[in-house]
C-alpha cells in the first residue's frame, strides 16, 4: 500500500505501536477539533487505507516526481 506524503506525516504523528493503536489514535484524533491542524482530509485517508490492511501487507511512502 502507498500513502502520499501528507498521510505519512499524519502517521508519524499519530502512530502508536501497533495498527490497531494507531487506528484508535487516528480515529479519536478525527472526532477531536484540534485535527483541523492534522489536515482531516488526510486523517480520513488514513483510516481508510490502514482498515484495509491485510496479513503480511506493508506501508510505503510515495512522491511524485515535480515537472
Amino acid at each position: 500500500m502507498f500513502l502520499t506524503v501528507k498521510e505519512m506525516e499524519v502517521l508519524c504523528i499519530f502512530h502508536a505501536g501497533t495498527l490497531s493503536a494507531t487506528l484508535a489514535s487516528l480515529r479519536k484524533s478525527a472526532e477531536s477539533r484540534a485535527t483541523k491542524q492534522y489536515r482531516m482530509g488526510d486523517v480520513k485517508n488514513l483510516i481508510e487505507k490502514l482498515s484495509g490492511m491485510k496479513d503480511g501487507e506493508s506501508v510505503s511512502l510515495a512522491f511524485t516526481l515535480e515537472k
